[in-house]
């Protein structure tokens, strides 16, 4: 018990410094890389913005930290073999490092709710403060769209002539209403706004006409100022353009809303159903990295040093990494299901890891 308290606590001043120094150096390299930006905003721009990127910079940096903490501590304590006195006393290797291992399980589980609660929010407020700088260019965020078709199901099509997002507002719209196929409505108004009355949100139609498609061929045409459209379309307003638009910025409740509008709509999904697969394994490379780091240094070998061996621990990390976006592009791209797309790296150095924690604890 004593070993076992006196490991997690090596291990964990281990892990809180390289945190620490990583958060710092992240924030230190993009400030220094966005200087220009800064100087032209005022200071709490820039606070709030390093406030927001945070959980993210944590989240990022957290596999690779927990990875060079067990291989210091863990290897810095098999380099002095207390390790290796441990194992002559009769303790089960594995027995040994299961305080870091259960650690590893909380911290995977704690990455997961921090995907699902934390950084949707902070990612969603770090990307509207930066969207007036130069990253602008390079991630355009859509506020409106100009001439564009919106197929919410087989029974409603909209045609915009332009819609604003921030205003909730189109112009010149066309909605088209089906029943088995065939059209019975037509609405044609100057301006189509979102409305909300105690909760219930609905479409304002101003200024048209309605059309309604009779069985006998006829049409009748009925003029209007305003008219309410209530349960008769589910559009919404983040259907056309949704306010968080990157999955980074979104839950998995909210990326499974949006794949399917897009399946609603007639376009493709992949991306988004790659992404919702990733969120649900992105965490288990915490766990991942850490039993691979365990499986090589904590077992005091003559050959090989710990440098030898934070080498191919780190090549392997990062080539861990480099799997990992393979798989996402090759998701999005339909080389892959959005399944293994999302989970390929996780299954591949999850049984690496699997494999040589097997064969170090039998040597």
């Amino acid at each position: 018990m004593k070993f076992s308290r006196y490991l997690i606590r090596n291990f964990l001043k281990m892990f809180l410094i390289v945190v620490v120094g990583a958060i710092f150096m992240f924030v230190v390299i993009d400030f220094v890389g966005n200087i220009k930006t800064w100087l032209a905003r005022d200071v709490q721009s820039v606070y709030d913005y390093y406030i927001s990127y945070l959980p993210y910079i944590l989240y990022l940096i957290t596999p690779v930290a927990l990875f060079i903490a067990v291989l210091a501590s863990v290897g810095n304590m098999t380099r002095h073999l207390e390790m290796s006195a441990m194992q002559s006393s009769g303790q089960n290797p594995f027995r040994t490092l299961m305080p870091i291992f259960v650690f590893g399980i909380l911290v995977s589980l704690g990455a997961y709710e921090m995907s699902e609660l934390w950084l949707p929010d902070a990612n969603h407020k770090r990307l509207e403060i930066m969207e007036t700088n130069a990253q602008k260019k390079k991630n355009p965020r859509i506020k409106e769209k100009s001439n564009f078709t919106f197929i919410d199901s087989e029974r409603a099509s909209w045609f915009f002539r332009h819609y604003s997002g921030d205003r909730k507002l189109g112009r010149d719209v066309v909605l088209l209403l089906r029943d088995q196929g065939h059209l019975v409505e037509r609405f044609d108004a100057k301006t189509v706004t979102w409305a909300e009355e105690e909760g219930l949100g609905y479409w304002l139609f101003e200024r048209g006409h309605h059309r309604i498609f009779n069985k006998d061929g006829s049409v009748t045409v009925l003029p209007f100022t305003k008219e309410k459209l209530v349960d008769k379309v589910s559009t919404r307003p983040e259907d056309l353009i949704n306010e968080r638009q990157v999955p980074d910025e979104m839950d998995s409740k909210m990326v499974l809303k949006r794949i399917e509008v897009l399946k609603r709509s007639g376009e493709d999904t992949r991306a988004m159903e790659t992404a919702l697969y990733f969120k649900r394994s992105a965490h288990w490379m915490n766990l991942i990295v850490l039993l691979i780091g365990a499986a090589l240094c904590h077992r005091y070998t003559r050959s090989g040093g710990l440098s030898q061996k934070f080498g191919i621990g780190l090549l392997l990390v990062f080539s861990y990494y480099i799997l990992e976006r393979i798989g996402l592009k090759m998701g999005e791209n339909g080389a892959l299901s959005p399944f293994m797309g999302a989970w390929i790296s996780h299954l591949v150095f999850g049984a690496l890891a699997s494999t040589m924690l097997y064969r170090s604890f039998r040597l």
